[in-house]
């Protein structure tokens, strides 16, 4: 066994008396030995934390790959068919498959878009361009591109304000990506939903409060506080139909970090709600 100096020891119990007074019991012995095995407890706390994030990690990039090889074999092989002078095709089959192409090239470019962000905002590259602006405007801007696709799947889009009209101060092209990545997640997960709705609301010490809720499917209880990590997505919410790179909460989390705010999900039998709450003013970044 490893022996102190009287002054180390002094030196350690020193410093667990100003980090962690609640872990010093007894005499200075006894108080040694809970430290030593608080510093051993937490390094194997962040050991197991750092093997679950290169896990996450790891997981995350083959879901990347395969997110886009996916519509990458799918371009290759439509345009195959339409290039290749000896293939027979019916009337009509061209422009499908031309059509079937253009779809799977805007869903990488997508994917990549998703990447290149969340990079950005990992590495703390992102600024944001603070200006006022009408938080109704925005909310009708971002669900005017839902607008069909909502009507052809029976959902109803709609906003409410209290009071009717919010200017607050932020990077609106940010907070519109927010919006959109939430309306889209509701969109893709929300099966079955009635309608989506986007909030807001002024609450006290000048700060606003947004949500987005929807009443499909609930989220799972154990996987609302994981939702915005890095690299976590919910398992069963992986599948051929939703696609994407399961960035798009991460991606919120951060934009929402530069703006000073908030973001958490609640959900229920009856309702998922994603509620951001942010300061209705901002300091311009230099």
């Amino acid at each position: 066994m490893m022996l102190l100096s009287e002054s180390l020891k002094s030196k350690v119990t020193t410093k667990l008396q100003l980090d962690c007074p609640e872990k010093l019991h007894g005499s200075p012995e006894k108080q040694l030995d809970e430290l030593f095995d608080f510093v051993i407890e937490r390094y194997n706390h962040e050991r197991l934390e750092q093997r679950q994030m290169a896990a996450s990690k790891e997981e995350m990039m083959t879901n990347i790959s395969h997110d886009l090889r996916t519509p990458l074999t799918a371009i290759i092989g439509y345009l195959g068919l339409v290039v290749t002078p000896t293939t027979v095709m019916r009337e009509g089959d061209q422009q499908k498959y031309l059509e079937t192409a253009y779809h799977k090239a805007n869903q990488m470019k997508m994917l990549v878009e998703d990447l290149f962000e969340f990079a950005k905002l990992q590495s703390s590259q992102i600024t944001l361009n603070v200006t006022d602006f009408s938080l109704g405007d925005l909310f009708e801007q971002v669900l005017a591109n839902y607008a069909v696709e909502a009507e052809k799947r029976g959902i109803r889009l709609t906003t409410q304000l209290a009071p009717d009209f919010i200017v607050m101060a932020g990077d609106s092209e940010k907070l519109a990506r927010v919006l959109i990545n939430l309306v889209e997640n509701a969109l893709k997960y929300g099966q079955d939903a009635s309608f989506i709705k986007i909030t807001g609301q002024e609450k006290a010490n000048n700060q606003v409060e947004i949500r987005v809720v929807n009443d499909g499917p609930a989220i799972p209880q154990e996987a609302l506080t994981q939702l915005f990590n890095r690299f976590y997505r919910v398992e069963s919410s992986r599948n051929t139909g939703t696609g994407g790179t399961g960035l798009g909460l991460s991606i919120v989390k951060g934009v929402i970090d530069k703006h000073h705010g908030s973001v958490r999900a609640e959900s229920s039998e009856e309702l998922t709600s994603f509620i951001i709450t942010l300061p209705k003013k901002q300091e311009k970044e230099e």
